[in-house]
């Protein structure tokens, strides 16, 4: 197979299978996949290998999409039939006998024979059952086995696999068969473990623990830890699936350090994978000379490798091609973690589902031979599965209902295999599901109910799939019902659930086939359902949806009939009340399915359920109305409720009969008050029936029945079900109610909340109401007798609810005067005052009073105020049913800190009221404050009643002839009522209202209800602006500042509280201007042509021609009308009827004008508007939106056009969420357009905008056209599209042919870079090219900025436009570059006219007026900054910044002066884009696109501080989730402006970098001032390392300092004046030597030697003769930091060790524009042996390919100024293999450099590169640790041993290093991590849902 390259848009496609945000989203993405496969049928493994692996992924979800995109790829891979073409005779090897195959199978052994099949009819179940090994729910992960590679362990697991089946006839253990590694350890493991000998083992070691003794076997503690470190790495991965499926990836690299590289997201390229880490190695394994240790960087091309997936060479296309696939599935079906269990399983029932016919096919054999095939592999398959059923024991306890997902997901695979087996074969397998279920025969000690289970769940899709064969044979029927039989009487619940469901599909079939066996089933039924005494059985609610599909069947109900006939017990009137105690059962699934039962008995008709129907289950259900607190089970007891009703309703007298005894009890109860927060009024338990009969005892609550003891069997299951083992014949009398409802009948408003007590009273009220208008007049006496005292009643909620039954009896009269008799006391509660206080409040007038009380004490206590002066409260408070006219109330209060408190003050002596007056103000401020609160909550109830009277005259249609007080009654409810409920009643009533009053002909009123509505839509802020407020704004754009502008208000808590109102008032006027719509549908604006006014007439008037003045001006209303006219047709929209919405089509052009407005308020509202418009009337509003509003986004002259249409834009985003993908195209253009604006918020809005486009753009391209565009909007799209799929993959950009003659042939990478710098040009973006050091960004940049001078003097010549005049490029470099640039252009560009502004200011003046002359101007970053006056002047065409990192600082003063510069076109070179931290990568952009990452601040919230946060060892996981999240979001949104290529990855011919560390060790000397120093000043340092003062830094710096030149050499320490200076020469002269001695610093003497290895300063034999000058093997680079070293280096190593060494030498003090001098004569002149640099200075852009040899004698904090340098070397022109060695001095602060450095590289690398790698980093503990002498570097980390320790010791448990995605830390306690993700009920019930699976299978 060709070799492929992963398109990154399938390899975010497949991430989106893990990462989409919805299931619309991941649908989208596996569908574009499977479109992938059919557009391409031969990339089949590639797109398998990239999506099996997310089968094992810790996320449910995540492995059900994977296996839903396998399914959907594979059906579009043509079947298998190898026996298509050959149709002939029987080919010669084919025997006669059909039924040879029959017999070879009996020989079989039932263990695994030669070919590796169970067979279904020698399966030994007893034997799997007594020995296999029980799946449970997770395992511990076996390490060695993690480490083979696949095609090896998937070889082991076969072999072991009989073992763990327990078909060894024993019980097998781990080590019986060891894991033998046939090869040597992976790279990964070579890495770091080159000490161990791999992971050969001494055959049979008895315990696993010896496992691993050959590979501890000498190691040190610190390489055992690395092992150990290692091992649980490789534990992880394979307990993650990360060891998956094998190498997915379609290539491996020569240094892939990945343990086995299958990473589903890893960029296919493996781009960098391993090579950051390789520059800077820690690990020095024990048994490896470290002089000799060589770390490789090169990567040779890389090898294609076969999928695992295919089939090898000598079988490929004679073999089934999923046949390597199922193999790895099918050993994954016994895995000890249940999710891979769960994914193969998923798996194997798509692979099966699609191509199971094919299966097991080969090429060459006859038809025949291959159907048998195909037997045996499927009939293997299905072993496999009932072993699976057997053995698994994993059960998710997850709600109501247990569910065993794996053997629920394994059903639906057998499912798939038995669509495909002959009939033979399902017999067998129907077999041995019966066998597991009966448990007759294996043998077991007691029954086993997991077993049992997982039969039952194997014969349900029996059952279900192969009907067909049901149908046909009378024992496979007779044996499914006796299963099922069998389970229903079965002890255990989850099998008596899964028997019911078993039924379920079949049960027409049973019905028809088996009249007979009907009896005995419904009776087991009836049975099943009276045995179910505990009230924790949820197997109930399966039993009774299987009894009311069961009853649907005429058949059955006439069965009944006759048993009813013959047996009284069998008859209906005694059976259903067998439902009655499950109505309050206390699993809420049992008691919907109760009612659903009741429900289908209800409408069964009349004769067979006369019995039952009664008052006894019209008083139960409606208890259960009132005591229900979930609310699908309160609406399905209201239905029920009604059906009963209206059933026994037929003959009204019957009705009231039955219920006249229970109309006093319920009555009370509807009525019954609702207590307030901390004081609950109980009901009345006594008035509630027990199902049996009797009623409650009086105190309410009993305590709970003990417990049952467990049956013995129970031992062996989770102890949640409990179960009573003997059999009870009469209904179980639980005390069920009390547990389910004991909080609802104490009232308990704490415990269940107001509003789930008032939904019960209003349900109640309905109910009641209901029954009252069917029941006859002459019977309405006991009812109205309990709502005349109601409405009368001191309790307010006792008023509501009588208000309520009244109302729903209005509603549901048939004759309209009947209910009048309640019109005077309803109209008397709206007309006269209410009364003072409720009962029900009293808690609040007590708290009043004792907080009156108090203050009153202090004035005694504090103000020393007579007794005799204090008035007297009453004990007794208004509304205790015992107060009199005097009891204290409200009003007294009021007195108390009125006129009382004044009085009192006056009484105080002066001073005391000095002392006491602080505290009695507070106290004051307390009993204010609660007075508020109960008037508060007085008036609240005041409302309600009032509106509740009100709604229910209006259901009377009683309109009198002042409106107003009705009108205002219920107006106030929609505007105050927090109680959602009550507040859609009166929203409802007012539309009703409304309606009366259009009808009358009454205009007036309507429309002054529908002003009023339509004000209060409008009231809250955060929806609709004000428009006073905003009028004077003009440029900004209101979406950005609305977020920043939450200015702290004065009063936070006032506030909020009046944020709450307005949100109140919105929801109650948006509810019933719905409500008006709904009702008056498609004649809404003719019947209340006030609502069309609101919405059409301010906007006509305002957008019509120019805006009026009125609307500017803040002191007039017209502004806010505008604004509210467009909130409400946002308001509106969404419910308006279809026939309405070319009215609002109508209003958009107006809309789009307010969208140009120059008012903010206008266009953010226009924006919101537009919005919800486009949300609704997609396609219409889509197509105005695209052609009428995007093409201002461009708009260069008016700054309110592009601010409206980019507003909508970010609006449109968040109101469409997925449903914006078809429109994606061609919104992302313009907003990218956008992220280079003029205007900062423009910007803003644009970068936010954009960044949540771009990642629907993959997801795009497989939607089909958005219809009602036309042709040249959808041209116009697929222009954009080839845009941005240039934008996102710089590969695909079109090729650039350069117009002018550039001297030199460009190799393939350097004109992509072209290509994608000239498609910058012509977008006009700006970009950075980072390509690696040494790949030629000057010549790609004089290519693209001489063209650019070219096409523009072209244009110029056409046109002679201004914009296409002549303008100069500037190039800004180091000065060490400046030559570097002429000599370059000179070379390649030499038409081109240069000058360099550089040099001394007198140098410069001359030219500083002709700076427009040349092509080209070239000057440096100092003369940039000084002469930045000058320089900005002109305009530029160009402004490059080569090494562009140098302006990283943003507030330095060259950053912010190239800032400063005008130009077209802005482009950055570097090769290392970030050195330290990210926001260097910030300053950078604000040159090229300022805001396109947000302001500064913005920017450290958003990605800086998260980053850095994340570095901390001590981050929490939270922190550090977020720190990785920051890096991805980051990297999404700079990626299309970055260009980076690596050498490695385009310099096939550039020979290869070899990196060495040459470590020396310590001398004496060293190693004694080393201590001193640590002893002396490691207190300090401590302390300091805690502090965040400059001094404290610069000390830490100092001693840092300090250190590294110790590393050096002594003698750059110890000068005279050093506190040990004279104690040092002292010990020196005693041993004769000094301090320059060469012996103390030893990497002077590594440094002759490495030059002397390298066969530099080696004289040569006839060196006298003058004419042989030998010319040296190799040429050296040697750089150092510090220019003394540099001068050591000279004059200690060159000049008198190596006398015969010829140099040059490059520092500071060489003059810049002598440097390139340096250079050439270097590169040029062979007889120059070294050239001696410093870092700083000959580290940047200079090119020294004369040297192959670079020598660090010190080393960088910046590890990117270290890698510029040995770059230096290894560029392009380099013909020899460039050799990098470092001087370490062991153990000391430089190996510790070389770690900060490799974290550094990580961060810069997942920013800038594809590749995401971990985070780690230095905190306090590790600036303290590099001041110890240590025996190794420490990998940063090392004090935090479990999080650590990955290959190479960065903090692994954040970043999933594979797939570079976030590990979800913090989500879970830890105890908690390893339970993995369960799912919520609903989402089994979809998964497991029996008639979805069998849709799949058609």
């Amino acid at each position: 197979m060709a070799q492929f390259q992963f398109r990154p848009w399938l390899l975010t496609l497949c991430r989106i299978l893990e990462t989409g945000s919805t299931r619309m989203i991941r649908d989208t993405a596996v569908n574009q996949l499977a479109d992938w496969q059919k557009q391409h049928p031969d990339e089949l493994y590639n797109l398998l290998s990239r999506v099996v692996p997310y089968l094992r992924h810790k996320d449910w979800e995540t492995r059900s999409t994977a296996a839903r995109a396998i399914g959907k790829i594979i059906e579009y891979a043509p079947d298998w039939d190898p026996n298509a073409a050959d149709e002939t005779g029987p080919s010669k090897g084919e025997p006669d006998n059909e039924f040879s195959f029959v017999k070879k199978e009996e020989e079989r052994d039932y263990l695994l024979g030669h070919d590796d099949f169970f067979a279904l009819d020698s399966l030994d179940i007893a034997t799997i059952l007594k020995f296999g090994r029980p799946l449970l729910r997770g395992g511990n992960v076996d390490y060695a086995l993690a480490a083979l590679d696949p095609q090896n362990r998937l070889a082991h697991q076969k072999k072991t696999l009989n073992g763990r089946l327990g078909l060894l006839g024993r019980v097998f253990e781990d080590d019986e068969i060891p894991i033998v590694s046939e090869h040597a350890p992976s790279d990964a493991a070579r890495q770091d473990l080159s000490a161990a000998n791999g992971f050969g083992r001494h055959e049979g070691a008895s315990k696993s623990n010896q496992n691993h003794n050959n590979e501890e076997a000498g190691l040190s503690t610190r390489q055992l830890n690395v092992l150990k470190r290692k091992r649980k790495k490789e534990a992880q991965k394979a307990a993650q699936g990360k060891s998956g499926f094998g190498d997915l990836s379609i290539r491996r690299t020569a240094t892939a350090d990945n343990l086995l590289d299958d990473s589903p997201i890893a960029d296919v390229d493996l781009k960098a994978n391993g090579k950051v880490t390789d520059y800077f190695t820690l690990e020095r394994p024990t048994d490896i000379d470290e002089d000799s240790k060589v770390v490789t960087e090169f990567k040779g091309p890389t090898v294609p490798i076969k999928s695992e997936l295919e089939a090898d060479d000598n079988m490929e296309g004679t073999e089934w091609p999923y046949e390597r696939l199922c193999d790895f599935l099918k050993v994954d079906l016994f895995d000890s973690q249940w999710e891979t269990r769960h994914g193969a399983a998923m798996g194997l029932r798509e692979i099966a589902r699609v191509h199971g016919a094919g299966s097991g096919r080969r090429v060459g054999k006859t038809r025949r031979e291959n159907h048998e095939l195909n037997r045996k592999w499927l009939d293997d398959l299905a072993c496999r599965l009932c072993c699976v059923l057997m053995l698994d024991k994993f059960t998710d306890y997850s709600s109501d209902t247990s569910v065993a997902p794996i053997r629920e997901t394994v059903g639906q695979t057998l499912g798939s295999v038995l669509r495909h087996v002959p009939p033979e074969s399902v017999y067998a397998i129907y077999r041995l599901l019966y066998r597991m279920v009966m448990q007759d025969d294996l043998q077991l000690e007691h029954h086993v109910w997991a077993i049992c289970h997982g039969g039952m769940v194997g014969l349900r899709y029996v059952v279900a799939v192969r009907k067909d064969l049901l149908l046909t044979d009378g024992d496979m029927i007779d044996g499914v019902i006796r299963t099922v039989m069998k389970g229903l009487g079965d002890m255990d619940d989850d099998v008596r659930s899964v028997s019911a469901a078993t039924l379920i599909p079949m049960a027409k079939e049973f019905v028809t086939l088996r009249p007979g066996a009907l009896d005995g089933l419904i009776n087991i039924v009836w049975e099943s359902l009276s045995n179910l005494g505990d009230d924790l059985s949820a197997s109930t609610g399966k039993i009774m949806d299987l009894l009311a599909t069961l009853c649907s069947f005429p058949e059955v109900l006439e069965a009944m009939k006759v048993s009813a006939a013959q047996d009284e017990e069998r008859s209906f009137t005694l059976l259903v009340p067998r439902l009655y105690p499950f109505l309050r059962h206390t699993i809420t699934s049992v008691r919907l399915a109760v009612l659903k039962a009741l429900m289908t008995f209800v409408n069964l008709g009349s004769e067979t359920s006369l019995g039952w129907l009664n008052g006894r289950i019209l008083r139960l259900i409606f208890q259960n109305i009132l005591v229900e607190r979930d609310q699908e089970t309160l609406a399905t007891s209201i239905e029920l409720w009604t059906a009963l009703v209206r059933n026994l309703g037929k003959d009204p007298e019957i009705l009231a009969d039955e219920f006249e005894a229970h109309v006093d009890a319920l009555m009370q109860l509807t009525l019954h008050p609702i207590g307030v927060s901390r004081n609950p009024l109980p009901m009345n338990a006594s008035l509630f029936q027990k199902p049996s009969g009797g009623t409650y005892s009086l105190p309410g609550l009993t305590p709970v029945g003990t417990r049952k003891s467990l049956p013995p069997e129970g031992a062996e299951r989770a102890p949640k079900r409990r179960r009573k083992s003997t059999r009870v014949d009469d209904i179980p009398v639980t005390s069920q109610t009390h547990d389910v409802d004991g909080h609802m009948m104490q009232g308990d408003v704490d415990l269940v909340g107001m509003d789930v007590l008032v939904r019960s009273r209003v349900s109640a009220a309905k109910a009641m109401g209901l029954l009252m208008s069917l029941v006859p007049a002459s019977s309405l006496g006991p009812y109205d007798e309990g709502i005349f005292p109601g409405l009368a009643s001191p309790f307010a909620s006792t008023q509501l609810a009588a208000a309520i039954v009244i109302d729903e009896y209005a509603k549901n009269c048939v004759s309209g005067d009947a209910p009048s008799r309640f019109v005077a006391p309803l109209q008397k509660i709206i007309d006269q005052e209410r009364p003072s206080h409720y009962r029900d409040l009293v808690s609040y007038v007590q708290r009043v009073r004792s907080q009156s009380q108090q203050l009153l004490n202090l004035f005694r206590d504090h103000g020393k105020v007579s007794q005799s002066k204090l008035p007297t409260l009453a004990v007794v408070v208004q509304g205790e049913a015992e107060a009199g006219p005097g009891a204290f109330s409200i009003t007294n209060a009021e007195k108390v800190v009125g006129d009382d408190f004044e009085r009192l003050k006056k009484a105080m002596a002066p001073g005391q009221r000095m002392i006491s007056l602080p505290q009695l103000n507070e106290a004051r401020e307390v009993t204010v404050a609660a007075i508020t609160e109960a008037k508060l909550a007085k008036d609240a109830r005041d409302t309600r009643i009032r509106a509740a009277a009100a709604c229910a005259l209006v259901a009377m249609k009683i309109l009198p002839k002042k409106p107003s007080p009705l009108i205002k009654a219920i107006m106030d409810s929609i505007k105050t009522e927090e109680n959602q409920e009550l507040q859609i009643r009166s929203a409802y009533t007012i539309a009703r209202l409304v309606q009366l009053f259009t009808d009358s002909g009454r205009r007036g009123p309507a429309d002054k209800v529908v002003s009023n509505l339509v004000k209060f839509s409008c009231v809250e802020v955060a929806e609709t602006p004000e428009f006073p407020i905003h009028a004077l704004k003009t440029s900004v754009i209101l979406s950005m500042q609305k977020e920043e502008d939450r200015v702290d208000h004065a009063d936070a808590a006032k506030f909020a509280k009046e944020a709450r109102a307005a949100r109140i008032t919105r929801r109650g006027a948006k509810e019933a201007l719905e409500i008006l719509s709904r009702t008056f549908g498609p004649d809404l604006l003719t019947r209340v042509p006030s609502l069309q006014a609101f919405m059409e007439e301010p906007l006509r008037k305002a957008f019509s021609g120019d805006l009026p003045a009125e609307a500017k001006d803040p002191e007039s209303t017209f502004g806010q009308e505008i604004v509210d006219a467009m909130s409400v047709i946002r308001t509106m929209t969404p419910t308006l009827h279809i026939a309405l919405h070319p009215f609002v089509m109508r209003q958009v052009p107006l809309v789009i004008t307010a969208l140009r407005s120059q008012l903010s308020v206008f266009r953010y509202m226009a924006a919101k508007c537009i919005a919800t418009i486009c949300s609704i009337i997609t396609v219409e509003g889509m197509t105005a939106l695209v052609e009428k509003v995007l093409p201002s986004i461009t708009n260069p002259i008016d700054l309110s056009f592009r601010q409206g249409a980019i507003e909508a834009i970010y609006h449109l985003i968040a109101v469409m969420g997925d449903r914006i993908l078809p429109y994606v195209i061609f919104l992302i253009v313009p907003v990218l357009g956008r992220m280079s604006d003029s205007d900062n918020e423009i910007r803003l809005i644009a970068t936010t905008s954009f960044a949540t486009l771009v990642k629907l753009v993959p997801l795009e391209a497989g939607i089909p056209d958005p219809p009602g565009l036309s042709e040249e909007l959808l041209k116009g799209r697929d222009r954009e599209r080839t845009f941005i799929g240039q934008l996102l993959d710089p590969k695909k950009v079109e090729p650039f042919k350069i117009p002018v003659a550039i001297k030199a042939e460009l190799r393939s990478y350097q004109q992509e870079g072209v290509n994608w710098l000239h498609f910058l040009n012509r977008y006009h973006l700006h970009g950075i090219l980072c390509d690696d050091m040494g790949l030629g960004k000057t010549l790609q940049t004089l290519c693209i900025v001489a063209s650019d001078h070219h096409q523009r003097a072209v244009d110029y010549e056409k046109t002679g436009a201004d914009d296409c005049r002549k303008l100069p490029s500037l190039i800004v470099c180091p000065p060490t570059l400046s030559g570097h640039w002429q000599q370059e252009i000179k070379t390649y560009a030499p038409f081109l006219k240069v000058e360099t502004y550089v040099g001394p200011p007198a140098e410069r003046k001359a030219l500083k007026d002709h700076l427009d002359k040349p092509d080209i101007v070239i000057t440096s970053y100092d003369v940039c900054r000084n002469d930045i006056d000058i320089i900005e002047k002109y305009n530029w065409n160009y402004v490059v910044l080569d090494e562009g990192h140098l302006i990283k600082n943003p507030k330095a003063k060259i950053s912010m002066a190239v800032k400063r510069l005008s130009s077209n076109h802005r482009l950055i070179l570097t090769g290392t884009p970030i050195q330290n931290n990210v926001l260097e990568l910030w300053s950078l952009f604000d040159f090229l696109m300022p805001g396109f990452l947000g302001a500064e601040k913005v920017f450290l919230d958003r990605f800086a501080k998260p980053i850095a946060n994340s570095r901390y060892s001590k981050a929490s996981s939270k922190e550090q989730e977020a720190g990785a999240l920051a890096i991805e979001a980051l990297h999404k949104q700079v990626l299309p402006f970055l260009l980076r290529r690596l050498k490695e990855e385009v310099l096939d011919d550039l020979p290869p970098k070899i990196l060495q560390n040459y470590y020396c060790d310590l001398s004496d000397l060293q190693r004694k001032l080393f201590e001193d120093f640590t002893k002396k000043e490691s207190a300090k340092i401590t302390e300091e390392a805690g502090r965040d003062d400059k001094d404290a830094k610069q000390h830490i710096f100092q001693a840092l300092q300090y250190m590294r030149k110790l590393c050096n050499s002594p003698a750059l320490v110890m000068k005279p004046g050093h506190k040990a200076y004279d104690d040092t020469q002292r010990f020196l002269a005693k041993q004769n030597t000094s301090l320059e001695d060469p012996a103390h610093a030893p990497k002077l003497t590594a440094l002759r030697d490495l030059l002397v290895d390298c066969g530099i300063g080696v004289e040569g034999q006839d060196s006298s003769d003058p004419l042989y000058t030998p010319i040296k093997p190799h040429r050296a680079l040697i750089f150092c930091q510090m220019k003394e070293m540099l001068d050591m280096v000279q004059n200690t190593v060159i000049k008198s060790m190596l006398p015969s060494v010829s140099y040059l030498r490059l520092d500071g003090s060489v003059e810049p524009n002598r440097r390139q001098d340096i250079v050439n004569k270097f590169n040029s002149d062979p007889s120059y042996d070294v050239l001696l640099l410093t870092t700083s200075v000959g580290g940047l852009g200079l090119n020294l390919t004369g040297a192959d040899t670079v020598i660090f004698v010190e080393h960088d904090w910046n590890p990117q100024k270290d890698l510029q340098a040995m770059d230096r070397a290894h560029r392009i022109g380099q013909k020899k293999v460039v050799n990098v060695y470092r001087l370490i001095t062991r153990g000391t602060l430089e190996e510790k450099i070389l770690s900060l450095q490799r974290f550094k590289i990580d961060v810069a690398s997942t920013v800038v590169n594809q590749q995401n790698a971990g985070l780690a980093t230095m905190d306090t503990d590790q600036i303290l640790d590099l001041f110890n002498l240590g025996d190794s570097g420490p990998g940063l980390i090392t004090d935090k041993p479990e999080g650590g320790g990955g290959v190479d010791g960065r903090e692994e448990d954040m970043v999933d290093i594979e797939t570079g995605e976030v590990r979800q830390p913090g989500k879970k306690a830890a105890w908690l991590d390893g339970l993995g993700e369960l799912w919520d009920n609903s989402q089994y019930e979809e998964s497991f849902d029996l008639d979805g699976f069998l849709k799949t299978m058609q």
